[in-house]
């Protein structure tokens, strides 16, 4: 039963909130501060201060969604008995507690009281304690003029008007009826709504209710070595990903589209180029994007808008795995892309300002779990925890926040990884590199763990990633032995590289191939003209001349081009000619293509710092030692009316008739819609006031 206060009592409710947060113990308000660390941006100079940011409705409605299924039950347990207008018995300390650090309620034992704003937060119908399951047997029972009316007002906002909204089983109207069998919920004489749970069971994405008990599985994770492996496992290869993705985005930027995205046919062409699948290829251009590892502009030697790397993305390849995979793991923790969205990648509409909060609410049920989770104990776990957000967040996006997780290694094997609690720990997790590998009869290369940087980036110039991974495979052909011969490396050197960390030995098929290439490398000699193109066999030049248009001949051995030496060198190439490019002198040079890149972005400023937990504490403090006659102004009108019919309290309305004189009546609100405050006044008859000729509000023994 609910205890309520006296009227002399009742005056100070508003009020009350900061004399209560004034007199809390130190420890109590540290407690408070931290869990709300929203309100610290800057630090609240009094107790005033604090009072109005904690009450703010955008600060209430990021406290409601961080407080789990049994703190939020609770809050309308407390409702339910009159908590928003009047003190009344705290039954529940324990969770009563944790809601007074959240600073959702107030009060000293043993009473306990709602603060203002904080039901009217929540949404529309939310209620846990009375929750409704939608089968999809009745759904289906549905005639179709009922399932006409539950489509039409799922497509709008949910809220339908009617001419009754009396429950009548047997009536002739579909309304009626669906009221009778729940589908619908009465707001009041003449407006209906329907409940969001079943929203969501009509387009099939039908939820369990949300349970307000424990499951008893929370608790801090162990570490877990299969688990870290398999995370790791996974980092690396997101890692390598990013790697082939910059080295293929620095030879041949991808031309972006007017809203700035990446089209269909470049994103198809990357993920044929890296043989990846175009969802991988996806995330790994917005994780590059927002690590600031690929940027969209203009590179020098290029005219219009790319896609390509930044300067700060060699640095990023010079460094050791551990310490890409930890920066690739930050950035992904805050980055807003949704590519899994309608919209293109790195399209305007595919950013969600909101989505690293959504993430921390996902990885929140791994990190704070003692065991593994399987898919349906995860669900079960994130509705108690984060009851707001599964409810009313997409069930495709929070799947793919969790296969996001899985693909950069925060997760595996259902439980959180080392990395997920500290990043750092990534470094921990790489294993060791290797300097060797075996080359097999078929001239693939099987490494069997990470490879040092300088031993993989020349292997890397003269063999095809085939099987990316810890343990990776390598293939020589052709091909990549003349690609390693342009960027610089002759026969001999090859030769030697192989042999130095091939511990098993050079097959002998291999050295020839590599003598065969280098007998018809560099019987083409390029350089800049802007390029031309000698040659001894005046047959092969004239070759060369048909085959590339623009190449131009000038003499017997010597023809020019108006391309860059390495364009005209790749359309050689695809015509099956070696040419190998010289300087002035005519030494052979390294042609290994200089990567378009564009300027690293800078980092935007954080607009204001917010202030730590104890710089607060300490402002506070000082200013209870000389506190302000200032008084917290009251709720607004339409506030304390929505509290009001909850609670089903009256009020006393002071508001301008058509004539403009004021009056005061006596009423029991039904509810706040549409501008209007819908009343029962004098003998229960219905009557409507208009907001904007509302002028005060209060309830009934406030005088």
């Amino acid at each position: 039963m609910a205890i309520m206060t006296s009227p002399s009592n009742r005056a100070h409710v508003t009020e009350s909130y900061r004399e209560w947060l004034s007199q809390l113990p130190a420890e109590d308000l540290r407690a408070l501060l931290s869990n709300r660390s929203d309100v610290l941006s800057p630090a609240p100079k009094d107790f005033d201060a604090l009072a109005s940011r904690l009450t703010l409705p955008m600060h209430v409605a990021d406290a409601l969604a961080a407080s789990n299924a049994e703190q939020l039950a609770a809050l309308e347990d407390i409702a339910q008995r009159g908590g928003e207008v009047d003190m009344v018995e705290d039954t529940n300390p324990a969770i009563t507690k944790q809601l007074k650090e959240r600073g959702l309620v107030f009060g000293n034992a043993p009473q306990v009281r709602i603060v203002t704003a904080v039901m009217g937060s929540l949404p529309t119908g939310w209620s846990l304690r009375n929750q409704v399951e939608f089968d999809a047997q009745d759904i289906e029972a549905l005639t179709p003029e009922e399932r006409h009316i539950l489509d039409a007002l799922a497509k709008g906002d949910g809220v339908g008007y009617t001419t009754d909204t009396e429950p009548d089983i047997n009536s002739d109207d579909p309304a009626k009826r669906l009221l009778a069998k729940g589908f619908l919920e009465r707001i009041n004489a003449h407006s209906v709504r329907l409940p969001r749970a079943l929203a969501r069971a009509l387009v099939g994405d039908a939820t369990p209710p949300i349970p307000t008990t424990p499951s008893g599985r929370a608790g801090t994770p162990e570490p877990d070595s299969k688990a870290d492996d398999a995370g790791a496992a996974a980092g690396l290869e997101a890692v390598r990903g990013m790697e082939r993705l910059i080295e293929l985005l620095g030879s041949h930027p991808v031309a972006l589209l007017k809203d700035s995205s990446v089209g269909v046919r470049p994103l198809n062409q990357l993920a044929k180029d890296l043989d990846l699948d175009k969802e991988e290829v996806g995330r790994l251009i917005a994780l590059g994007h927002h690590a600031r590892l690929l940027h969209r502009g203009e590179p020098d030697g290029l005219e219009g808008h790319f896609l390509a790397p930044t300067t700060g993305s060699q640095d990023w390849l010079e460094a050791d795995l551990g310490e890409k995979w930890r920066i690739l793991l930050d950035a992904w923790r805050t980055s807003p892309w949704a590519t899994w969205s309608d919209t293109r990648v790195l399209a305007d509409d595919s950013a969600v300002r909101r989505l690293p909060r959504f993430r921390s609410f996902v990885l929140g049920v791994y990190a704070h779990s003692a065991v593994a989770l399987n898919n349906e104990e995860f669900w079960e776990d994130l509705r108690f925890r984060s009851p707001l957000f599964a409810s009313h967040t997409r069930t495709l996006t929070i799947e793919n926040l969790r296969a996001e997780a899985e693909w950069i290694g925060a997760i595996a094997l259902g439980k959180a990884t080392s990395v997920l609690a500290d990043s750092a720990a990534a470094a921990s997790l790489v294993p060791d590199t290797v300097s060797e590998f075996i080359i097999q009869q078929d001239l693939t290369v099987l490494v069997p763990g990470p490879l040092e940087p300088d031993t993989h980036r020349t292997l890397a110039s003269m063999a095809d990633l085939e099987s990316p991974g810890l343990a990776s495979v390598y293939r020589i052909s052709e091909s990549t032995i003349r690609r390693g011969m342009d960027q610089g490396l002759t026969a001999q050197e090859m030769t030697d590289f192989l042999e130095k960390h091939c511990p098993t030995g050079v097959p002998q098929a291999l050295e020839f191939a590599i003598g065969d290439v280098a007998k018809r490398h560099g019987t083409l000699r390029s350089g800049p003209a802007l390029s031309y193109l000698r040659s001894e066999d005046p047959a092969l030049l004239e070759l060369a001349v048909a085959s590339v248009p623009g190449l131009r001949l000038l003499a017997p051995t010597v023809a020019v081009s108006q391309l860059r030496v390495g364009e005209l060198l790749e359309k050689l190439r695809a015509k099956g000619l070696s040419p190998t490019p010289e300087d002035e002198s005519g030494a052979s040079l390294t042609v290994a293509p200089e990567p378009y890149l564009l300027p690293t972005p800078r980092t935007k400023p954080r607009k204001r710092e917010p202030a730590s937990v104890e710089q607060a504490l300490q402002a506070l403090q000082k200013s209870a030692q000389d506190p302000s006659q200032h008084q917290e102004e009251e709720p607004d009108p339409l506030t304390l009316a929505r509290a009001a019919a909850r609670f089903h309290a009256d009020i006393v309305i002071s508001y301008a008739d058509k004539s403009g004189d004021i009056r005061t009546v006596t009423v029991t609100p039904l509810s706040v819609e549409g501008g209007y405050i819908d009343a029962l006044g004098a003998a229960g008859k219905p009557v409507r006031f208009p907001v904007h000729r509302i002028s005060s509000v209060r309830f009934t023994d406030r005088d």
